[in-house]
Order: C-alpha cells, then sequence, then structure tokens
C-alpha cells in the first residue's frame, strides 16, 4: 500500500532549531503525574540481532523493514549496550518510520533517542569531524521542510560519540501518528552515516472526549505493520480462529458511565379519587453498540445478522475482545470473573409505585454503561485493528426512577371524557356532573408528563 503523505516540521511547542549539538531544543516536561509512557516497538534495534562487531540487515518493526542494516553492541559501541540503526547503507541515505501505537488525537508527545556519528569503516575523516545530518519528522500533511539535526563529532575513524537524551514534543495530528529520522549526509561514501538508537515516548493524553454517542462511534483503523490497511481484512483475519488475535484494552480511553434516561413501559394516569399502587413488571433491555458493525453497515454490507451484536456476527472476535477486557480487569486467566464483557442484556425488575389521585406516574431507567476501547493484534502477520465497543455494565447498577407530575390539558379532558360504552352518563356535560373531581394543576407548576396518543 503506498503512504501518500508528506512530512509536517515539528514545531508546535515553539522548539528552535540549531546549527550543532543539542539541534532540537527541548519540550516542557509534563506534570509526571499525567505523562505516561508510549511504546516504540524495537526502540533500541535489539531486532534483528546483529554480530557484536558485525551488522544485521533490517530493522524489525520500522518502515522499511528490509532496508539497512543494525550495528552490533560493539561496534555501535553505545554506553548502554544497545544496537544502533544506521541511516546510510550500501550507498545510499536512508528513512526509517515507525507509528505511535495508542497515541490519540490531540495528545502531547515528547520523543527522546540517542545519536552518533557513523562507525563504518569506509567513513572519513572529514565526514565526521563536525558530526552528521539527519532529519526528524512527523509524517502528516503539510508543506513544510524538515528540521535538520547534527550529531557530535570526532576525530577517529570508527569511535562513536554518542549523545544521550535528544527529545522533541508535539501535538499528535491523529491516532497512532508515524514519525521518521532520516538521513541528510550525502558527502562522500554514502555509506556513512548518523547513528540511532534507544527511542523513546511519553504523551499527555489529550481528554477523552465522552461526549461521542454510541450510535456514532469513532471508525475502526487497521494496519499491517505501520502501514494502514483496510479494517475489515483485520476482522477477517481475527475472526479466522478462537485464538488468532490478541484483544489489548486501551484503559486511558476506556470508561464507565450513565446513559440518557428513557420512558420503560406504561405511563400511568390516575383519574379516580384515590391513590392506586401500580403493581407492575418492567423489562429493560439494553443492546451492544460497537465501531465495527457500525462501519459495516455504513460501507453497504451490514454484518449478519445485522441487528444483532458483534458476539453473534463474528462470535471469535468477540471472544477475543471479552477475554482481553477480563485480563485488563485483573484476570488473565479470564475464568470465573464478576465482570465479564456483557453484549447485551435484558433485565426484569418488579416495581409498586404509587399514584396519587389526579397525577400522572411513568418509569424511567438510566442505563449503566461500559465504553471499551482497544487494539486488537496478530504477531503472525503484524495486522493491529483498532476498535470502540459500548456494552451494558456489569459492575455499575442501572439507575431506576418514579416520576409523576400534575395532569396536562389533555390529560384532563382525557379523565373528563365520555365512558366508551352506550348508557354511559356524559362525563363532559360540565364539571359538576363529572364521575371523577380533579383540580386544575397548581399556578405555575409544570408538568413533568408527556402524552403519550392523546
Amino acid at each position: 500500500m503506498v503512504l501518500l503523505m508528506r512530512r509536517r516540521l515539528l514545531r508546535r511547542v515553539g522548539c528552535s532549531v540549531a546549527t550543532a549539538g543539542l539541534a532540537l531544543a527541548a519540550a516542557p516536561p509534563a506534570h509526571a503525574a499525567d505523562t505516561v509512557a508510549v511504546p516504540v516497538l524495537n526502540g533500541t534495534f535489539a531486532q534483528p540481532v546483529a554480530p557484536d562487531n558485525g551488522t544485521a540487515a533490517g530493522h524489525a518493526d520500522w518502515s522499511p523493514e528490509n532496508n539497512g542494516v543494525v550495528f552490533g553492541k560493539a561496534l555501535a559501541q553505545h554506553p548502554q549496550g544497545y544496537q544502533a540503526a544506521s541511516l546510510n547503507w550500501n550507498g545510499s541515505p536512508l528513512v526509517l518510520r515507525t507509528r505511535l501505537w495508542g497515541v490519540k488525537a490531540g495528545s502531547h508527545v515528547t520523543l527522546s533517542w540517542d545519536d552518533s556519528p557513523g562507525v563504518d569503516r569506509r567513513c572519513t575523516a572529514e565526514q565526521l569531524k563536525d558530526g552528521q545530518t539527519y532529519n526528524v519528522a512527523l509524517i502528516a500533511p503539510g508543506p513544510v521542510p524538515d528540521p535538520q539535526i547534527t550529531t557530535k563529532g570526532t576525530d577517529t575513524v570508527g569511535t562513536a560519540n554518542w549523545t544521550t537524551g535528544r527529545s522533541f514534543g508535539f501535538d499528535a495530528p491523529e491516532d497512532n501518528p508515524m514519525v521518521s529520522f532520516e538521513s541528510a549526509e550525502r558527502r562522500d561514501s554514502l555509506s556513512c552515516g548518523p547513528l540511532i538508537t534507544n527511542v523513546t515516548a511519553a504523551q499527555t493524553p489529550a481528554p477523552v472526549d465522552q461526549k461521542v454517542r454510541k450510535e456514532q462511534l469513532p471508525p475502526p483503523k487497521g494496519y499491517k505493520g505501520n502501514e494502514p490497511l483496510e479494517p475489515g481484512v483485520v476482522v477477517d483475519d481475527c475472526e479466522g480462529a478462537a485464538a488468532n488475535c490478541t484483544f489489548t484494552v486501551d484503559k486511558g480511553s476506556s470508561y464507565q458511565y450513565y446513559g440518557q434516561t428513557r420512558i420503560v413501559g406504561e405511563v400511568y394516569l390516575n383519574c379516580s379519587r384515590n391513590a392506586i399502587v401500580d403493581d407492575r413488571k418492567i423489562t429493560v433491555t439494553e443492546p451492544p453498540y460497537d465501531s465495527l458493525t457500525q462501519y459495516y453497515a455504513l460501507k453497504g454490507t451490514p454484518l449478519v445478522p445485522s441487528r444483532s451484536d458483534i458476539s453473534q456476527s463474528r462470535p471469535n472476535l468477540a471472544g477475543q475482545a471479552a477475554a482481553g477486557f477480563s485480563a485488563a480487569g485483573g484476570n488473565p486467566a479470564a475464568v470465573s470473573t464478576t465482570n465479564p464483557l456483557t453484549w447485551s442484556r435484558t433485565s426484569t425488575k418488579g416495581l409498586n409505585p404509587t399514584i396519587q389521585p389526579g397525577e400522572v406516574s411513568w418509569i424511567e431507567v438510566q442505563p449503566a454503561r461500559e465504553r471499551v476501547a482497544g487494539t486488537f493484534t496478530n504477531a503472525r502477520n503484524k495486522y493491529r485493528l483498532d476498535a470502540v465497543f459500548d456494552v451494558p455494565a456489569t459492575s455499575l447498577p442501572d439507575r431506576y426512577f418514579q416520576r409523576t407530575g400534575p395532569f396536562t390539558d389533555v390529560e384532563l379532558q382525557r379523565c373528563a371524557a365520555a365512558r366508551p360504552t352506550a348508557g354511559t352518563p356524559d362525563n363532559g356535560a360540565n364539571p359538576g356532573n363529572r364521575l371523577v373531581s380533579v383540580d386544575a394543576p397548581p399556578a405555575g407548576v409544570r408538568a413533568r408528563s408527556v402524552a403519550l396518543n392523546p
């Protein structure tokens, strides 16, 4: 898949570009309690494993994987013994890209890494004495050129000179943003280029938008390695076998909440002269919602059965989500849990509301729900799928309300209407002849009822 994106200058927090040394000013540190680590896959270039004094082709989990080499520990000479990636090899300057998984749009990210001038035997003293240059960029739409960084210099060919703790901050323009390191070395031997390693990241997450409706969840995002992929490909892969994918919950983006209240059962109008106890059973059904079902529906290819939950249309994938949810709740074995992922719930509750004369009464429920965000991964083919589920909460109770209020004018007329049988006295002739004497609502008091099919 061709990645049609351009680089954007990482200049959102007023960072400056220098001519030597630390080329990019460090971002202001976030409060420790607000900052969380972001995983950078193979950030120390430990894979593939190279001979201590040799190289190995490729960079696992970086794009392109099969381009360039990693330097072994002894050859790289990093103070912490890490392997390193060269940004020049085989006569060409290289670019290495990776995604920062789990970062949401709007989050503030601090990217950190170490660099050194090249240690390849084909380097020349002239190339190394003033350091070597490369660019760090955020892959996103925009024509702004990349900033250039210069490593420390060295006086000896084959001797590293590491700068540790380079850092740069930016605000993520999208979920799972992609960053890149690209050589700017084009002098003499093109196999002599700067080394990088120990790439890490941290983020101050953007506030979770809890106003997103469950009927319009964020669309799923699929990836193969670092490249975007049609989400349906990953869905089919996960559904292929019960153990194909592993679901990991994004705890920072998941939360419990109470949904909008709604009327359940009948609305009762007491047109009599006495208080009435209305013994009734209320049945409430809470359905599931998920970004995958919505995605397929918007594509015009709804899942079958299209109006059922994901556990029926894609049971293997749903089982993987349920196992990951239980593991995130502190039950790695996903057995005998008291807080399972519940796709749908139907509950019946006996209620005995008392309705006073001239009063309307109804029952409302405020459902307890859970928004679960997370990622399906398949290490075998490096598939990833970000998805969101909105399901009934198991560990949070629903709320029931008995609502009452005075009659509206429509309801008063209904209570005063003629009986629907022949020979029934005309109950609406005048107030004095009514079978039911009902006072009008007190002045200034608004009725809280809604007339249903008046």
